[in-house]
């Protein structure tokens, strides 16, 4: 009896050996999943700081085109250009996208401005350079705002996986 007791205590201390390594080793992978997710919305969020820049350097080119058209094109762009330098400024300090975004609002809105003072005047308007750099533009739109849609929902993941992150590894120290 004595022998199968010392066995007993043994396998019980064997057991909940294997059972705290494996939970060690679940919140280990837990937390890979969460680096790995993060690397994704890094990753994700250089995409599409990329598509606005890309998106925002064909607006010259638009100015290009118009400033033989319109008198005031200098006034009506001047708003843009100035977005475009402080959008250079923060890319100079690698600011993410998160803190970027509110600047990205205001040239989308002056982007919106410039098409409907552009869409006033009927030789830009059927200038097939204008119409071709208005598709680009209007395409590299929406294919941030798709892009958009998911770094917000992957965020919005990651944000809760964070936490449930920093809540195992308190409860691990804890025990």
């Amino acid at each position: 009896m004595l022998k199968l007791n010392k066995y007993l205590f043994k396998l019980d201390n064997m057991l909940r050996i294997i059972i705290v390594l494996i939970i060690i080793i679940l919140i280990v992978i837990f937390n890979l999943f969460v680096i790995i997710l993060n690397s994704k919305i890094e990753i994700l969020g250089k995409n599409i700081i990329w598509l606005f820049k890309k998106r925002n350097n064909q607006v010259v080119s638009i100015y290009q085109v118009s400033k033989n058209y319109l008198t005031k094109s200098d006034e009506i762009f001047k708003e843009f250009f100035e977005l475009k330098r402080k959008d250079f400024w923060e890319n100079s300090f690698n600011i993410e996208l998160k803190d970027k975004l509110n600047t990205y609002k205001k040239i989308h809105n002056e982007i919106n401005f410039i098409f409907k003072i552009c869409e006033q005047h009927k030789k830009i308007y059927i200038n097939s350079k204008y119409l071709y750099l208005k598709d680009s533009i209007l395409d590299k739109s929406e294919e941030i705002w798709k892009k958009l849609e998911i770094y917000n929902k992957i965020k919005k993941e990651y944000d809760f996986y964070k936490k449930l992150s920093n809540i195992t590894i308190i409860w691990l120290f804890l025990k």
